[in-house]
Formats: structure tokens, C-alpha cells, sequence
């Protein structure tokens, strides 16, 4: 029993060593951290720079070092004064919102690196100024083409992306409006594309696909509201007859139908309809309408538009051939448009061939103005974002 028990101290007395000796090694370890942190500095942010577009100025830089974060100082002619700061070392670009286009800015980064004991953060040396300011081009040189596809009424369930309600369709409307944008029809970007007629730099057209019937019953309204511009390409087959009066609880799609067309070609021309083909809407073979289609099929559909009046074409999923181009230039067709992420629509498109952007019910109204603003390019590239 007395052996045991002396055994028992034992072990005890190694115990509490070992934990003395822990405890000391920790205190050391803390002091050499503290050390460490409180002298050690940050590197010199490299490379920084500001660009300036109109919704916003972005300011880039290599990372620096060891840092742990920023402090970003702004000067529009006076002194600096610090207007954010961020954490993260992998934290390596900052925009700034909001500004005014007027006046001239001025930018420094200074580097932190914080002491993960205290929290307390040392600066290191700021980085060289540099300086953005906003150049307003004459007219454009690029226009975004966005395309909508089915408005439905505030407050309705989601059941595709391809769906926007009529809220959200207004607050897009309404930022146009009040930011200075002119929208354009068909025509008159056909002229900007061949180059017989100039736009301002804040020119967007606006575009549906389809012909659902809440184009006329939901986002008329709001584009009269505003005066904007606007086009709905038809599905040919889908715009025989008269249009159905407007059921927001409707189990099946509708579709703006002739009597609508031709009424708003006197009431409001600026509210125009085009042809996306009269019945392509299908595959053939499990082929698109660009790759199942032939020729002659492609002729005939166009034919059967003529009806309408239509002279410029959306390509049905946005896909389209050599021979689907063809076939609609020998068909009297002025131009057509396609899908391309994130790209503009520009003088150097083919003429058969131009680009327009998607509209989801999901965008976020930051991304909206990025869109229109001319910032599409760089949302396609994460590190630009």
C-alpha cells in the first residue's frame, strides 16, 4: 500500500513539472510572437492602381508580403483621409462607389500586419499615390444588349431564372431612366453598326425573347412609364390571332399575338416586335435548329414571318450556323443576335451575328449597373471582380 501510494506522488510530481514546463514554453512562445508581430513590417504595397469607369473606381495591387490587411486613404484634392479598411491577406483590390465624376481622386494602401495577441495593427509603408479620374468617352463604343424573357407579377413564384418580375423589371427600368441612358430600337442600332450614326456612351437596347404575353400586360406600362425603348422577338406560330386577356394565375404560357403587334407599331413604335422564328423552337435528331435545320427549311420558316413584317431575328437558343446566316440574308433579314456571356455587342460583330447578354431573375442590382455600365467583361474574370 505504501509502495503504490509513493508511486502515485511520483507520477503526480512528473505531472505537475510537465505542466510547469508547458506553461513556460507557451509564455515563451507568446513573448516570441508578440515580439515577432510588433517588429516585424509589413512590405510596400506594389503595383497599385486605379481604374475609373462609371459606376465605380477599382484599385488593384500586387500582394504585399506578410500583411494582414489594408488601410485604403482617399483624396479628391485635400488631404487623405482613410475610408476603409480591410482584412485578409489574400485581400489584394478595393472599389470605391459613388464618387463624382468631376473631380479628380487620388489613392494610397498602407499594409497592416496585426499581432494575434493583442489585435493591435502596425502600418507599413504606404504605397506610392495614384491617382483615377473618369474620362467620359464621346459616344459609345459598345452597347449592351440585355435580353428579358418571361415578366411575371410581383410577389409570383420562381420556377426558372429565365423568369423576372415585374418589380424588379421597373427597378432596372427606372435606373436607366433616372442615370441618363438612352435606349434604342432595332433600327437605329443598325444604323450605330454601320457606323451612319452616333449614341451616347450610356446607350443600351432592350430585348425579349419569346413573346410572352406579360412583355405587353406587365413591362409595357413600366417602358411608357419611362420612355424607353424596347423589342420583343416572336415565336411566328405562337402570334396568330388575338391576344388572350392577361390571367397572372394562367397554368400554360401566352403569348402577345398579332392584334398586339400591329397596335403597337402606331401607339408606341418604340415598342417594336421582331421574328425569332416562326416554329424552330425544336430539335431535330436531338439537334438545335442551327445544326437540324436545312436551307431551304431555314427559308421557309422565314417566309412564313412575313406576315408579321419582321426583318430582324433572334436565334432560338442563341445558336446559329453559316448556313442559318445565309439563309437569312438571302431572306431579306437585316441582322441577328445571338448569346455571348459577358460580352458587348460592337461595330465589329458580323452583321448576323451580334451579341446580347442575359437577364436572370436572380441578377443582383449591383450587377445590373455593372452590366450597363460597361463592366460585363471583368465579371467574367474572378480576378477583375
Amino acid at each position: 500500500m505504501a509502495v503504490e501510494k509513493k508511486r502515485q506522488t511520483s507520477k503526480n510530481r512528473i505531472l505537475k513539472r510537465f505542466i510547469a514546463i508547458c506553461a513556460a514554453a507557451a509564455v515563451v512562445l507568446a513573448a516570441a510572437i508578440f515580439f515577432i508581430y510588433n517588429n516585424a513590417e509589413p512590405e510596400q504595397v506594389q503595383g497599385l492602381s486605379a481604374k475609373a469607369t462609371f459606376a465605380r473606381i477599382k484599385l488593384s495591387w500586387d500582394i504585399a508580403g506578410h500583411a494582414d490587411g489594408y488601410d485604403i486613404y482617399v483624396s479628391d484634392g485635400g488631404d487623405f483621409i482613410k475610408a476603409d479598411t480591410l482584412d485578409g491577406k489574400e485581400t489584394t483590390s478595393w472599389k470605391y462607389k459613388d464618387y463624382e465624376h468631376d473631380k479628380p481622386y487620388s489613392f494610397k494602401v498602407v499594409p497592416l500586419n496585426r499581432n494575434p495577441l493583442t489585435h493591435k495593427a502596425t502600418e507599413g509603408e504606404a504605397s506610392e499615390e495614384v491617382s483615377a479620374e473618369y474620362e467620359t468617352a464621346k459616344y459609345a463604343q459598345k452597347i449592351p444588349i440585355i435580353t428579358y424573357h418571361k415578366i411575371i407579377p410581383k410577389g409570383h413564384t420562381f420556377t426558372s431564372t429565365l423568369l423576372v418580375t415585374e418589380d424588379t423589371f421597373e427597378e432596372h427600368m427606372k435606373y436607366l431612366h433616372d442615370n441618363g441612358y438612352k435606349t434604342i430600337t432595332p433600327d437605329e442600332f443598325y444604323q450605330w453598326h454601320k457606323g451612319k450614326k452616333e449614341f451616347p456612351v450610356k446607350t443600351v437596347m432592350v430585348t425579349f425573347d419569346d413573346g410572352f404575353y406579360g412583355t405587353y400586360y406587365l413591362a409595357y406600362p413600366i417602358i411608357k412609364k419611362y420612355d424607353q425603348a424596347a423589342t420583343v422577338f416572336c415565336i411566328g406560330k405562337n402570334s396568330e390571332g388575338v391576344t388572350d386577356e392577361f390571367d397572372p394565375d394562367a397554368p400554360k404560357d401566352h403569348y402577345v399575338r398579332q392584334d398586339v403587334i400591329e397596335k403597337m407599331r402606331t401607339e408606341y413604335p418604340r415598342f417594336s416586335f421582331e421574328s425569332h422564328t416562326y416554329d424552330m423552337h425544336n430539335r431535330v435528331d436531338g439537334k438545335k435548329p442551327a445544326k437540324g435545320f436545312t436551307y431551304e427549311q431555314i427559308v421557309e420558316d422565314c417566309k412564313k414571318c412575313d406576315k408579321f413584317g419582321f426583318r430582324y431575328l433572334a436565334y432560338p437558343w442563341g445558336t446559329y450556323s453559316k448556313k442559318m446566316q445565309r439563309a437569312l440574308k438571302d431572306s431579306g433579314y437585316k441582322m441577328a443576335f445571338a448569346y455571348r456571356p459577358f460580352y458587348y455587342a460592337l461595330r465589329s460583330d458580323d452583321r448576323y451575328a451580334v451579341n446580347r447578354l442575359k437577364i436572370s431573375g436572380k441578377i443582383t442590382m449591383d450587377n445590373f449597373i455593372r452590366i450597363v455600365s460597361g463592366e460585363a467583361e471583368e465579371m467574367n474574370n474572378p480576378d477583375a471582380q
